[in-house]
């Protein structure tokens, strides 16, 4: 018996205290307070990445081209972090049975792409050049006070943002990395206008390194969930210790679970029952336990369920496995 319970019926089960009214309230009004966070961050950035390209052309520092170009990343970030944000939120139609959310992943790792082919690699070009051919900038004032503008507008955006979801996470550790991309860029500044004109172009370097760090950062933790992420091992024994609380189960084996999006489990398994149960008595036993392990295991959206009368060896499995036994 294979049930297929949608979404809908995994948030009345998860959520059972609120109405399904409440609960698309409750979405909304949590995606708008993430959307009014980014819009705050973008203006503020917007304004930051403008001031550091004047200083540029004002002071010559190469290292406020670097922030400035980081900054434009950041802008770019933000902008997909929002639209890929709420188009993760869509429900399932016919071409996406199991929703958008890895809307977010996908945003992510284009990101990260972004970050290294385009941004850092010039800033590096940029910064050899500069410690290849040295020469002091003007104004340091000017730069260090946009500089430290920058970093206390970065540290304060970085506590506003929460850690809960994929988005904000990628939000908030993209503010950190700008916290720490400031106070280099103000040392590089410091030590250009004391004298170490080579600085500029190191701080550069620097800058484009922690550019490709949090660009490898955010393509390693999100292409996992585009092949096909399977859950913790302790997942699998939750399903294993729910499904055998049925009296009616002889066993479960062969589960399959994938990431369908951050917090959404698609689950495939086994059960083994007794040889006699009518083909009625094994479609009532399989929504009953579909309905269980989506009320006791939040994170699974989907259950597919294959009722068969030989036991397995193994709970955990992977597709070739399951197909062999065919």
């Amino acid at each position: 018996m294979i049930p297929r319970l949608g979404p809908h019926l995994h948030r009345s089960l998860t959520h059972h205290s609120l109405g399904v009214g409440e609960l698309i309230m409750h979405l909304h009004e949590r995606y708008l307070r993430f959307n009014r966070k980014v819009k705050v961050t973008f203006a503020v950035y917007t304004i930051i990445a403008g001031l550091k390209l004047i200083c540029y052309f004002l002071t010559g520092f190469l290292v406020m081209l670097a922030e400035f170009l980081h900054n434009l990343v950041d802008i770019t970030i933000f902008s997909t972090i929002a639209y890929t944000r709420k188009l993760s939120e869509k429900p399932p139609d016919s071409t996406h049975p199991f929703g958008h959310g890895l809307a977010q992943n996908v945003g992510s790792v284009v990101i990260s792409v972004i970050f290294v082919t385009v941004i850092a690699l010039e800033l590096v070009r940029e910064g050899i050049e500069r410690i290849l051919n040295p020469h002091a900038g003007k104004y340091p004032e000017l730069a260090v006070t946009i500089l430290i503008f920058s970093l206390l507008a970065s540290f304060i955006l970085y506590l506003i943002f929460d850690d809960k979801i994929v988005a904000e996470r990628s939000a908030k550790a993209e503010l950190y990395n700008d916290v720490l991309s400031n106070a280099g860029a103000i040392v590089g500044v410091l030590l250009t206008s004391l004298g170490f004109q080579r600085a500029d172009g190191f701080l550069t370097i620097f800058i484009a390194l922690r550019i490709c760090r949090n660009g490898y950062r955010l393509f390693k933790e999100n292409v996992t969930y585009l092949l096909g992420k399977s859950p913790d091992e302790e997942v699998y024994i939750r399903i294993k210790e729910v499904v055998e609380s049925f009296s009616e189960v002889l066993d479960v084996h062969d589960v399959i679970a994938i990431h369908i999006g951050e917090n959404s489990l698609h689950v495939d398994m086994h059960v083994t029952v007794r040889e006699d149960m009518t083909v009625k008595e094994a479609d009532e036993l399989t929504k009953k336990i579909a309905r269980k392990l989506m009320k006791e295991i939040p994170e699974i959206s989907y259950v597919l369920i294959h009722v068969c009368a030989e036991r397995g060896e193994f709970v955990r499995a992977t597709a070739s496995s399951v197909m062999k036994k065919l």
